[in-house]
This record gives structure tokens, sequence and C-alpha cells, in this order.
């Protein structure tokens, strides 16, 4: 939260090299090599959920010229992803050349070993030391209080006063500040500062190259925060894993006049806040991220102390609550919150909100508005908590809806970091624009909670690539990359929120409407050859270009509750009524203390599902309370979970919606840790996936259910032969059956770098 964003002296120094040059230049003309002409030896643009099927059938039509004629040049072949079928697990595996065995990516959604307890798998959340600890406000203060006594000294020299008197003073100065100002300092600095640890093993290719002195550019590709410091002037911006600055994937805002809204289904976390009338001022608060550094790591310590002290836990529960409303007072709530004014009247809404103000008239977004969270005088000073979101006025009538995005860190502000350098993203943001650093960076979550509709999601994704393109545009044209590789991620959140209009089988198509729908999705895959074409102009002769995606789409009818049949079926036992899990419980565990598995009886619980498709076995000396023995007994038990999934019927359909259960020894090469990866992966028939409930490992009344909801396309727990990604290269094959987990070692084969660690990849095209 500390960290100096250094923006305005790397602003200073760059201009004041940069005149420098042009000075010395003038005197003389160098001709240098145009690096444009020839491009980067390698560009791979990556189109998260592109689907191979659609794309030919666009391709047919003459919607896709670029791609078209990218396909003439070399090879356009459907690519088989990653089992499972899922955007981290994917991508993990494009950029090491490993498994998901391997990477330890293998869901969204891993257990932290030796617990129960789910997490978010792409990156570890911690805290490390701020500064110096405890010593931070006297080492704070003695410098104040050396300068200050050197100034003292100064001046009393200047006066005439002897050495020995003005030293005399000097030290008094000195002592005197630094045991006045220590106290004050360290309460207005923390001794513990968040920071997060990237889960993926393995190394990635262009690590490699850039290890080799290749200067590489890397934009927005999953699993790839905290940003790498990547060695020879090479570049990074992270993608899927930033979170928005409530910690969460992503959580918008809506304030409504609607009262009725609190009833809607929000299993994906929204924050819905009701307004006390449709007309007038009202007051209320924008919610905010926790206050670690001030609050929770401050309890955390005192609790830790108080168990070495031997106190029960009972006085441990008393004193927690007595300190959390001290340190209430003292001002550093759990929670940091800014007060919002809204004014509303028949024909607008004007909004007042961290400074600044604006009005809006129905469907109107407002432009970005820089929020700063404050924690205390000094931080706000040094490095202000700062980000930004956008408002879009969804309706005055019949109600008010005024929708807010998921709060981004603003690109000055990098607690951990999510660029490197640390000052890239400020520095492209003065240039081109801001853009959003949240990983998912197009809000999937208000569309199928009942919030806006589909225009609020299509506006959000247009402007979401355009100011992605622009950062392309402008990495490409310095010219001085070696490799260069984007993720861009609209093609999946498309087919998430409209494929029940392209599938007359969804319970929810409506054929008025689906034209509509179809169009929109032409207009993606068009977008997508765009940006091909311009990225294609930057390209030199001899530049190896490709473009993959990391899976297919499918539509998602019904899904099915593993955890119910586990239960139905006496695998899982509960203590008494499950409760409905949401997205809150697992981002604010850490704060909030929530078990999402309360639920169940682990004392006779034998096997339950979590994530998207992933089942785990109670194993003795694996989890805390296991009670199936390893050996024969767990063997007997994984066979009989396989046989009795793979032969269930969906008596609605008629069909076997489980088209196998993989062991992890089946799908994932020896010498993966068996203390992390899944004992089952449950792979789906197309047309169905893993229940919301069980994602979290929630149960439902019912076995299969239609799924109401308009996130109606999925890939998740499919079977990855049915939802192969794309793959377009600008060389010839030497095999018929590309995977994305041959792209790695292929092109540093294509480089002539050798990786430092075996790949399970194949080189796949090339001599």
């Amino acid at each position: 939260m500390l960290r100096s964003c250094r923006g305005s002296w790397v602003r200073f120094r760059r201009g004041l090299v940069h005149s420098l040059l042009v000075s010395c230049l003038l005197g003389s003309v160098v001709f240098a090599a145009d690096t444009s002409a020839t491009g980067p030896e390698v560009i791979v643009l990556g189109f998260d959920g592109a689907d191979p099927n659609l794309v030919q059938r666009y391709m047919d039509e003459g919607l896709l010229p670029n791609l078209s004629a990218l396909r003439r040049q070399g090879e356009f072949a459907p690519l088989l992803p990653t089992n499972p079928p899922q955007t981290p697990v994917s991508w993990s595996t494009f950029a090491t050349g490993n498994d998901p065995g391997g990477t330890e990516i293998f869901d969204f959604l891993l257990r932290e070993p030796g617990s129960y307890i789910p997490d978010f798998a792409l990156a570890a959340r911690g805290e490390k030391i701020f500064g110096f600890g405890e010593w931070n406000g006297w080492l704070a203060a003695a410098a104040i209080g050396l300068l200050a006594g050197l100034i003292v000294l100064l001046v009393l020299k200047v006066l005439g006063f002897s050495w020995m008197v003005a030293a005399g003073a000097e030290l008094v100065v000195w002592v005197g500040i630094t045991v006045a100002l220590a106290g004050p300092i360290a309460r207005l600095l923390p001794l513990e500062v968040p920071t997060a640890t990237n889960n993926r093993q393995g190394t990635p290719f262009w690590t490699v190259a850039a290890n080799h002195g290749k200067k590489v550019g890397i934009v927005r590709v999953p699993v790839t925060f905290p940003a790498e410091e990547l060695p020879g002037g090479s570049k990074m911006i992270s993608g899927l894993g930033v979170p928005d600055m409530r910690g969460h994937v992503g959580k918008p805002t809506l304030w409504s006049s609607d009262p009725g809204i609190k009833d809607r289904s929000n299993q994906f976390s929204l924050d819905l806040k009701v307004l006390p009338t449709a007309r007038g001022v009202m007051e209320d608060k924008l919610i905010g991220p926790y206050n670690y550094p001030f609050h929770e790591y401050v309890l955390r310590r005192a609790v830790e102390k108080w168990k070495k002290e031997g106190l029960s836990r009972d006085e441990r529960k008393a004193k927690k609550a007595e300190l959390a409303k001290k340190i209430e007072a003292d001002g550093y709530p759990k929670q940091i919150t800014l007060p919002i004014t809204l004014e509303v009247t028949d024909e607008e809404l004007s909004w007042t909100l961290s400074g600044q103000s604006g009005t809006l008239k129905p469907g109107e977004w407002s432009d970005w508005v820089v929020v700063d969270y404050p924690l205390n005088w000094l931080v706000d000073r040094l490095q202000p908590l700062r980000g930004m979101g956008r408002f879009k006025l969804i309706s005055l009538e019949p109600e008010v809806n005024l929708y807010f995005s998921p709060v981004n860190f603003h690109p000055t502000c990098h607690p951990i970091p999510y660029s490197h350098p640390v000052d890239l993203a400020e520095k492209l943001s003065d240039e081109k624009g801001l853009f959003k650093t949240i990983g998912w960076g197009i809000d999937t979550w208000s569309y199928p909670s009942g919030v806006g509709d589909i225009d609020l999601f299509l506006e959000d994704m247009e402007f979401t690539v355009e100011r992605f393109s622009t950062i392309m545009d402008q990495m490409l044209d310095e010219g001085d990359l070696d490799m260069y590789v984007q993720i861009f991620y609209f093609p999946d959140r498309a087919g998430h929120m409209m494929w029940y209009q392209l599938d007359p089988g969804h319970p929810l198509h409506d054929p008025e409407t689906a034209g509509r729908f179809e169009e929109a999705m032409r207009d993606v895959y068009r977008r997508m050859d765009d940006l091909v074409g311009k990225a294609r102009a930057r390209a030199g002769d001899d530049t190896l270009f490709l473009v993959v995606s990391d899976h297919g789409f499918s539509s998602f009818r019904r899904q099915i509750n593993y955890n119910t049949w586990l239960h139905k079926k006496g695998y899982l036992v509960l203590k008494g009524q499950t409760q409905t899990r949401n997205l809150d419980q697992l981002f604010d565990k850490d704060v909030t203390g929530v078990d999402v598995f309360s639920g169940i009886d682990w004392s006779r619980t034998r096997a339950w599902a979590m994530g998207l498709g992933s089942l785990y076995v109670n194993l003795v000396g694996r989890e805390p309370k296991g009670i199936v023995m390893p050996g024969e007994e767990y063997e007997n038990l994984i066979r009989e979970i396989k046989e009795g999934l793979e032969a269930e019927v969906d008596e609605a359909t008629g069909l076997k919606p489980i088209y196998k259960v993989y062991t992890r020894d089946e799908i994932y090469e020896p010498g993966f840790d068996s203390s992390k990866i899944p004992d089952l992966r449950l792979a789906n028939i197309l047309d169905y996936r893993v229940s919301w409930q069980d994602t979290l490992g929630g149960l439902s009344t019912e076995v299969f259910e239609d799924n109401d909801r308009v996130w109606s396309g999925d890939h998740c727990s499919l079977e990855p032969s049915k939802v192969p990604g794309i793959f377009f290269i600008n060389r010839k094959l030497k095999v018929d059956d590309p995977g994305i987990i041959d792209i790695a070692p292929s092109i540093l084969a294509e480089m002539g770098l050798k990786s430092p660690q075996a790949m399970n990849g194949r080189v796949i095209w090339g001599r």
C-alpha cells in the first residue's frame, strides 16, 4: 500500500534524458535499422474462449478476412485444451508447456493444504513486514530529528557559536524530536502490508526468452499476478488474477429504489443498496477495501500474543472485540468507505463522490471517477490508496437504478505490482488514457443477477476492448520487442452471456430476440479479426504469428449437483440444513471467518465436490478429519464413485451427463503433488455443467436442474475434446492434433532457446 509509484520523478527523469538525447543527436544524422520492417520475432494473440465452430462458420460467411488470410498462409486447426478446459488452467499450460499437475493450476479454486477451506487458486494472499517493522517509527523519527539537528547546528555556527555548543544543541534536538515523534509516527505507519504469490509452477516461455536476452512484452495473460520482474527492458501487464480494490474478482455496486432488489439471486455477490426514495437528495457510502494493515493485522497480532500468554478462547474473543472497538475509535475502520451523495430528479441523476461531481441521464456512462480511500494523513500524502470506477444510470423509471463498476486499482497505485516496470501502467495510461487493471475486466456478474441488461454488458465489453487495443498498438509501435504476447478475454465473456440466444434448445432461448444476439456475436468475432489485422500489419515477413484460444464453447442447459448426488448416495453427510453459498464467503473469509463447509459432518463424510468439477476424498493423513484409509479402501471408493457417476442418467433428458470420471493419474504426468490435485475430475457431455452451488461446496435439492441464468454458455467442466480452442499459425504443422501444451516448447524451438526445465508438450512445427 505504501509502495511509491514514483510517477512524478520517473516522468521528470524520462523527460530530462529525452531532451539530452535529442540535443546530442541534432548535430549528426544516425541511420539505425528499421525494426518496424522486421517486427518482433514472435507475436501471439490469444482470444479467451474463441470457438472453432463459430470461427469456421464466420470465415465461411466472409466475415473474418484477416484470419482467413492467416489460414491460407499457414494453417488453422482445433486446439486441444487442458483437462479441465478452464481459462486459468489452459493458459498456465500455454505459458509453461506443462500439464495442470505440473503447473498446479487445475481449477479456479483450490483447498488450502491440510484443510477443507477453499481459496482462489491463481494467487495466494499473505502479508509481509513493511520497512523495518516495529522500528519504523523510531527510524523515521530519528531521520527527522537528525535533519532538524543539522539545521540547528548550521544556524548556530552561522551565528558564531562554538562547535561544542552547536553539536550539543544538535544532539539535544535530535534526541528530543526522535523520542517525541517515534510513537506518533509508528501509529501512522503499518507493521505489515498485503502481498501475493503466484501459485502457478513452471517457467513461462517468455521468461526463458527474457533470460536469454530477448526483450518481451506480455499483456494480460492469465495467472501473471503479481507481475514478473523480467530482465532486459521487458514489460508486463498482469491479467486474470488481479483483484479489484475489495479483493474480489469483481464486485459492482447498484443503488436502486426497488426494495425487491434484495430478493434477487445474488450468488455473484453484487453490492445491492436500496435507496430510501426515488427522488430527492440521498446520502450513502461506497464500500471499499478491508483495512488489513491498520485493523485486521493488528487484531491478528494481538490474538497470537494472547494465545502465547495462555488466554482461553472466550477471553481472546472478548479482548479482540474490545480492541476492535478501540481501533475503530482511533479512525481505522474494518472496511474503508467513501461518502456519496445522490440527487435524483425526473430527468437526471447527479452524484458527488471523492471530491468529484457529475450528472447522468438514463443510459449514460460517466468517465472514470478517481477515488481515494483514506487511511491517515501521512499515508494519504505519501501514497494514496487510489482506485477508479464508472457510473451508468440504468434507469429513472419505473425505479432508479444506478450502477457503479468494480473499483479498479488506479495505474498509479500498486500495493502489489500488476505491471513491470511498476510505472508501465502509469506511462500507458498517461499516453493512451486510463484502462482497467482488474484481471476479470468485463462485467459478467450484473446481467445474470438481473442488474442492467445486455446493453450494459455490451457497452462495458466494447469500452474494455478498445482500451486494450490501444495498448497493443502502443506496445507494437514502439518497435523494440523481440516477442509480444497479449490475451483478449471478450469472446469468452460474450459466450457466457449470450449463448442461450444461439441455442434454440436452451431453456431461456427467445426466438423473437435471438437475431440481435446472433449479430452481436458476429460483431465479437469481427472485432477479434480486426485485432488480428492490426497486429499483422505490425509484424514482419519472418515473424512467427500465432492466434490461439484456450478452449471453445458449448451451451449450458442443465446443471449437475455433485454434492447432492454424493449426499443422496451416502458419501457426504450433513450436520443439518446446508446453506446457500456465494462468492463473498470465499473472498472475505480471512476477515469474516465464514466456513463455507460448516454444514458438513466430516466425521462421516467420505467425499465432497468443490470447484468446477473437482472431487476430493476425505483421506486419513491428508485431510484434518479424514476417515478413508489410504490403499485398498481409497481405491475401492474411487472405483465406486467413478462407476456410479458414469452410469448416472438424467431422467429429464435420458442422457448420461458425465462423459468420463478421470483419475488424476489418467490425465497428469507423474510427479504431481497429491496433497493438492483433486482425486477425481468429472467431465461432462455438451450442454451440461457442474452446478453453481457445487463450485463452493454447497448442495441443492435435486441432482439435475435446468440452468435458468443468462450465464448460458460454458466449458469449464466439459470433456476437453468437446470444446477445443482455435489455432492459427503462419507455419505448417507437423501434427494433426495440436494441443495448447505444445505451444511453449514449439515457440522456444523456433527461437533456438531451451527451457531450464522439462516440458510435457511437443514441438509441432519447424524442422
